[in-house]
């Protein structure tokens, strides 16, 4: 189907300048209603190709599949995947000692600290 481009941009002309009375006739939008004339015009061209018929013959016809159909097996078993933020039941904080109690023989060590080696600062040096 050829398009008739001189015939398409008097439609868009006019329905331009039908917006630009129906909007008080401003000055400076000429762009602006040319494009909104032209996606309506697009939008009233196209809209029959949008509500063709169901190429189904009733409510027992089969559809054809051209593509491969992804096993059910698969969509059931979707939602069991764990996510980002599922941590599971046995939650571990990693670097957590499994048992954070002292032994009760180290409990009895002395209870002053070991004396440590002095470092001395700048000025001392």
């Amino acid at each position: 189907m050829a398009i008739d481009f001189e015939a398409l941009n008097e439609r868009i002309r006019q329905r331009a300048h039908a917006i630009w009375e129906r909007e008080g006739r401003p000055e400076g939008r000429e762009d602006a209603h040319w494009g909104l004339a032209s996606e309506e015009i697009a939008v009233e061209d196209n809209y029959a190709a949008t509500l063709k018929p169901n190429p189904s013959h009733g409510p027992d016809d089969v559809a054809e599949h051209t593509e491969p159909v992804e096993p059910a097996l698969a969509m059931a078993n979707q939602g069991e995947q764990p996510g980002l933020a599922d941590q599971g039941e046995d939650f571990h904080v990693p670097g957590a000692s499994e048992e954070p109690w002292p032994e009760p023989a180290e409990a009895t060590a002395p209870s002053t600290p070991p004396a440590r080696g002095g470092r001395r600062g700048r000025r001392g040096a």
